[in-house]
């Protein structure tokens, strides 16, 4: 068991004791129904408090019914019906000994006018100028709409304490409407609540107000979350934010702060992905520590305990938030202090099951970890250990039939997996040796060691055969057998069934062997993706690397359009372009000559010829599923993965998850 003792010590925020410094900060999970948190929004919470965590916080709670927010499921704090369920959260999370803070924001700007029948309006902003991620104009809030705001912050800091709710955290980060206020850069105001640092922070302090008003004496502690840089120019740049902090402090409202970076243009800083090494954002808590002597709390990368530790220990903040890395493992905290940190499931920063669904509205879940959201059904305590133990046969070791054969092992089952290559992990361990990817290996060593440690029998370079899998007499048998590229240039969008005319003109390359063999691909490297994610980029980056002249060609509206959700795209499109990759969207290969690669214009045809050594396709991949055929009234099987049609590694680890539980 490593020492981590910085982390176990407790805190004093305010009147609020925590047991320890880790903590869970606001992100959304879109659980709610009718604008209110659910059963499943507090079994989620309760998860975490059980697995250890010291300070959980809600995800946003509105306090006007002017924000709805960017998702149909955005939750509401103002109305008194949200008593019962934060009553139900506070007694859940009690019960672990964490303590638990609502946070109260409004979107302003960052949110859709119309996307509720019920409900559209202007939105609020402080100036009247759009966000730039949704590009709606608001309008400038009139004093009246501003004693309402402040209103809304107090009735629901009343409704959260009246529950037994432990604190509020002021939100007034990453460009949301009070942000808006604290901004130079969108807050072009001319009257008390504009100009000078001081008038730009006195919304925040009146809400601040409303909410101490309505707490009861100490019982209950207040935090704001800040932006300490916006990473724009002409925003809120370091030196502002110091002020900016100061004024806050001198206030005297609040008990601890939470520093955080980013606005709407650069929430890619404030939610670093996998290519992002370290906590970029702790720099900023170090300048906090220096201003004011209140609790700070950092955020942002902070993906294992070691580093946490770390942060507190060196006295770079007081507190870590550790959010995703409790998103992929719950008690990793608990683990850790009962001598079980080899156990512990490591977030890799992916942004596949968390941050890319809230962009897209959808439920929060976990790429490592299916069981988020799903703690009544896949959480601790639910697996059923087997009575009677049986012999199993898992034939692929990839994401899906690792997660099958270690969930049915740890039931007690006897485990045999067959992986024909030398090393498990399938075709995450390809993507793992792309640029800035490596933490994907994270996720194939964290599996490997519950093998190990379940005592599953694998054999690996050993290609399964009916004979050999009936040789171990299974009760049954979990098919994981992947699948593979295709090399015809197949394109969906241009309807080219057949795939690319003249191929056998040039070197064709699937993506796997293109990573494997780059000597393969030559000095011209033409990549053709279909895909919008990030393995045609980063194959790219990596071929251009060596020094390779690199195209990449798709009838996508952009190159690696998806990477957008996983907040990767603006680190990535500065390196291509530094690499000197060509990136040429809404474009489609027609045919290949002996003079090189027919490109054309999606729209209009009209092509140019791109002299080639080698083509790889990122487009199209067909299920391995002839094992299936095989076995098919001779044995009892279930497929998972991507030999049932092939999709991202979220899919492929629920259903191994889930199989290994049935079988």
């Amino acid at each position: 068991m490593r020492d981590h003792d910085a982390l176990w010590q407790p805190l004093q925020v305010g009147p609020v004791s925590l047991k320890n410094r880790v903590v869970v900060t606001p992100h959304a999970l879109a659980y709610g129904r009718d604008n209110l948190m659910t059963q499943q929004s507090v079994d989620y919470y309760e998860e975490r408090a059980k697995g250890g965590a010291g300070l959980i916080l809600t995800e946003a709670q509105v306090v006007h019914p002017s924000s709805r927010g960017m998702m149909l499921r955005t939750l509401q704090s103002w109305p008194t019906e949200v008593i019962p369920v934060y009553e139900r959260l506070a007694k859940a999370v009690h019960k672990h000994g964490a303590k638990v803070f609502v946070d109260l924001s409004h979107f302003g700007a960052e949110d859709n006018n119309t996307m509720h029948l019920d409900n559209w309006r202007s939105l609020w902003s402080a100036s009247g100028l759009p966000s730039p991620t949704y590009g709606e104009i608001p309008r400038p809030m009139t004093e009246e709409d501003i004693a309402e705001l402040v209103a809304g912050f107090g009735r629901s800091a009343r409704n959260a304490a009246v529950a037994g709710m432990d604190g509020a955290e002021v939100h007034a980060a990453h460009g949301y409407l009070l942000c808006s206020f604290l901004s130079p850069l969108t807050n072009r105001r001319t009257d008390a609540y504009g100009g000078s640092t001081e008038n730009r922070c006195r919304i925040v302090i009146e809400c601040a107000q409303a909410v101490r008003k309505e707490m009861p004496a100490g019982e209950f502690a207040v935090g704001v979350r800040l932006s300490l840089d916006e990473f724009v120019a002409g925003g809120i740049e370091p030196d502002e934010g110091e002020r900016i902090l100061r004024t806050m402090d001198e206030s005297g409202l609040f008990d601890y702060f939470s520093v955080s970076g980013g606005a709407a243009l650069t929430f890619h800083r404030t939610v670093s992905p996998m290519s992002i090494p370290g906590t970029p954002l702790v720099d900023l808590a170090m300048r906090a520590k220096k201003i004011v002597d209140k609790p700070i709390l950092t955020a942002n990368g902070i993906a294992d305990l070691e580093t946490a530790n770390g942060i507190v220990e060196r006295g770079d903040a007081d507190l870590v938030a550790m959010t995703r890395a409790h998103i992929a493992d719950p008690h990793l905290v608990s683990k850790a202090q009962t001598g079980r940190e080899d156990e512990i499931r490591h977030c890799v920063g992916g942004n596949q099951g968390c941050f890319s669904r809230m962009a897209k509205g959808w439920s929060l879940t976990c790429t490592q970890n299916p069981a988020a959201g799903r703690e009544a059904e896949l959480g601790l305590g639910t697996l059923e250990h087997v009575t009677e133990p049986r012999t199993i046969v898992v034939v692929g070791g990839g994401p899906a039939g690792m997660r099958a054969a270690e969930t049915a092992a740890s039931r007690g089952h006897r485990v045999v997996l067959f992986e024909q290559s030398d090393e498990l992990g399938g075709q995450i361990r390809y993507a793992a040796k792309l640029p800035t990817r490596g933490r994907w290996a994270a996720m194939v060593s964290d599996m490997e060691r519950t093998l190990d440690k379940f005592k599953v029998d694998v054999r690996l370079g050993t290609a399964a055969t009916v004979e050999t899998i009936a040789a171990e007499d299974p009760h049954h048998v979990v098919l994981a057998t992947g699948s593979s590229w295709r090399t015809d240039g197949y394109l969906a969008a241009v309807g080219n069934h057949g795939g690319i005319p003249g191929l056998e003109h040039t070197t064709v390359l699937d993506p796997i062997t293109a990573i494997e063999e780059p000597e393969r691909a030559g000095k011209r490297v033409l990549v053709i993706d279909e895909t919008g994610e990030y393995l045609a980029l980063g194959l790219a980056e990596r071929l251009a690397a060596d020094g390779r002249e690199v195209e990449v060609v798709s009838t996508r509206m952009f190159l690696g359009d998806n990477t957008v959700l996983y907040l990767d795209l603006a680190h990535l499109y500065p390196r291509l372009h530094a690499a000197g990759v060509t990136l040429s969207p809404q474009h489609a290969v027609f045919q290949v000559t002996p003079e090189g690669a027919v490109v054309g214009r999606i729209w209009d045809g009209r092509t140019r010829v791109v002299p080639v050594d080698s083509v790889v396709t990122v487009a199209m991949r067909d299920p391995e599923c002839s094992l299936a055929g095989q076995l098919r009234g001779r044995l009892p099987f279930t497929q998972v993965g991507d030999c049932v049609a092939p999709r991202k590694v979220d899919e492929a680890i629920y259903e191994g998850e889930t199989t290994g539980r049935a079988v």
